[in-house]
C-alpha cells in the first residue's frame, strides 16, 4: 500500500519523533474572502494515524473546506507555542518567484496555487521550538519569503487538498521531494544572515551539501585522527549515529584520542570548544560552566590517555628489542 503524498511529506517533516499532527479545516464563504468560519481542528497520534490524518485532511477537502496542517508536532491537544515538540524541519511560505542563489536547497516544495508554494528543510536532529523559530526567521531573508509564516503553530496545506481561495481551487501538490537533503542545525546557524540588519538578504557563506568531513578546524590539523572521530567532531554524537552514551562520554573519547594522537592541551581545547563543531554542543549549553566542564574533560582525558601511550612506547621497545635479538642470534 503507497501512501498519499500528505502522508509521505509528514514522515519527512516529523521523521522518527512521536507526538500529535495538528489539523484545521474551516469553510470559506466565498473565494478571496479572508473570513474563515466553521473552524474544526482535530489530533491524530503520529506516527501511527499518520494515514488517518491524510484521509481526514482529504475528506474535509472534497466537502471544499479549506484544510491545513500544523507544520511540527505537538505535545498536547492544543495548537499553541506551549505545546510545541521539538522540531525536525523548517518552513518558508514563498511567492513562487526562483530562489536566490545563496538559499539553501529546499528538502520539499509543495505548490500551493500556481506561483505559491510551501519550502521544507529538513534538518538532521531535532531543536527546540524557540531555536527552529530563529532559524525560520532568517531562512525567511534568505528565500524572501512571507515574513508572516515564520512563527511555531503555523498553518500549512497538505498535498492533495484543495485550495479555496481561488475559483477554480486548485490542487495543492508535492512537487519535489529529495530525502537526502538534511541540514545540521549549527551549519545554518553559521551560514543564515540574522532576521535584520545591513547584511539581511545574503547568506554569510555558502551551505556545502553533502557536508564535507573537515581536515583542520581553527587552525589545528584534524589529518591524524580517523574518520570516525572526524565525524563525531564535525557532526556531534547524535548525528554521528550516538556511538557514546552521551555528549559528555563522546567529548571525553574525543579527547582522549586527541592526546593519543599527539595533539596537546590546547588544540583539544580548541576543537571542543569551537561552535562550528558539533562537538561543542555540551560545552555551549553549560554557558559560563563551560569552561570548568572542559577544564575537568580534558584533565580527565589527559590521565587516561598518557598512560596508555605510555605503555605502548614501552610495548613498541619490547618489541623491537625481541626482534634485533632474534637478528643477532641467527
Amino acid at each position: 500500500m503507497h501512501d498519499h503524498d500528505a502522508t509521505v511529506l509528514w514522515r519527512v517533516l516529523y521523521g522518527s519523533q512521536r507526538g500529535l499532527i495538528g489539523v484545521h479545516s474551516a469553510l470559506r464563504p466565498s473565494p478571496s474572502s479572508r473570513h474563515l468560519s466553521r473552524h474544526r481542528p482535530q489530533f491524530f497520534d503520529y506516527p501511527r494515524d499518520a494515514r488517518a490524518a491524510t484521509a481526514w485532511c482529504l475528506g474535509n477537502s472534497e466537502e471544499r473546506l479549506e484544510t491545513y496542517f500544523c507544520a511540527h508536532l505537538l505535545t498536547d491537544r492544543r495548537r499553541v507555542k506551549a505545546n510545541a515538540a521539538p522540531v525536525l524541519a523548517l518552513w518558508a511560505d514563498a511567492d513562487g518567484s526562483p530562489l536566490p542563489s545563496d538559499a539553501p536547497e529546499p528538502t520539499a516544495v509543495v505548490e500551493t496555487s500556481p506561483g505559491r508554494a510551501h519550502l521544507f528543510w529538513r534538518l538532521t536532529r531535532p531543536i527546540s521550538p524557540a531555536r527552529a523559530e530563529d532559524l525560520n526567521r532568517r531562512l525567511l531573508v534568505v528565500v524572501r519569503a512571507d515574513r508572516s509564516g515564520w512563527d511555531l503553530s503555523q498553518l500549512l496545506r497538505p498535498p492533495g487538498t484543495r485550495n479555496q481561495k481561488y475559483a477554480a481551487a486548485p490542487a495543492v501538490r508535492l512537487v519535489e521531494l529529495d530525502q537526502g537533503v538534511r541540514y545540521h542545525p549549527r551549519e545554518l546557524e553559521l551560514a543564515l544572515p540574522a532576521a535584520e540588519g545591513p547584511s539581511a538578504g545574503r547568506c554569510a557563506r555558502s551551505l556545502p551539501r553533502p557536508p564535507r568531513l573537515p581536515r583542520a578546524c581553527c587552525g589545528v590539523d584534524l589529518s591524524r585522527l580517523s574518520g570516525r572521530m572526524r565525524t563525531i567532531i564535525h557532526l556531534g554524537n547524535a548525528d554521528a549515529g550516538s556511538p557514546y552514551g552521551s555528549r559528555s562520554e563522546a567529548d571525553f573519547a574525543v579527547a582522549i584520542a586527541m592526546f593519543g594522537d599527539g595533539y596537546d592541551e590546547r588544540e583539544i581545547w580548541t576543537v571542543l570548544a569551537d561552535p562550528a563543531n558539533g562537538i561543542s554542543e555540551r560545552y555551549l549549553e553549560k554557558t559560563h560552566h563551560g569552561d570548568a566542564y572542559l577544564a575537568l574533560t580534558i584533565g580527565k582525558a589527559r590521565e587516561v590517555a598518557l598512560p596508555r601511550a605510555a605503555l605502548r612506547g614501552v610495548a613498541r621497545g619490547a618489541g623491537r628489542d625481541r626482534t634485533e635479538g632474534v637478528c643477532k642470534s641467527s
